[in-house]
């Protein structure tokens, strides 16, 4: 998210130290990352909630009309056979040139 370097950490620190002093500068480093760690895990479960929004809204959607789901899968059924059936003939005709090679010695 942020690009932030050793150097720039580095800086921080320092200037946080001459700040804060030695005393406070370890409570407020631990005050700092626990309020980073609850805007994490508040925007993680936003994130999950809005995604979980969608989906459910998806479904409602699929649910309206079950003949558009149907006729979807069975779509995608059919060009998955074509597919198989177009590599079994592809292996087919691999495997009938490899058992009749043509032959150098014909006489």
């Amino acid at each position: 998210m942020f690009d932030i370097g050793f150097l720039e950490l580095m800086v921080v620190g320092i200037l946080g130290l001459l700040v804060l002093g030695p005393e406070r500068l370890p409570v407020a480093a631990r005050t700092v990352g626990l309020f980073i760690g609850k805007i994490r895990r508040t925007m993680g479960n936003i994130q999950d909630d809005l995604e979980r929004q969608v989906r459910t809204d998806e479904l409602k959607e699929k649910l309206k009309d079950p003949y558009a789901t149907f006729l979807d899968e069975e779509e995608s059924a059919t060009k998955k056979d074509d597919v198989l059936k177009s590599a079994l003939a592809k292996n087919a005709d691999k495997e009938g040139s490899a058992e009749n090679p043509p032959s150098a010695d014909k006489k």
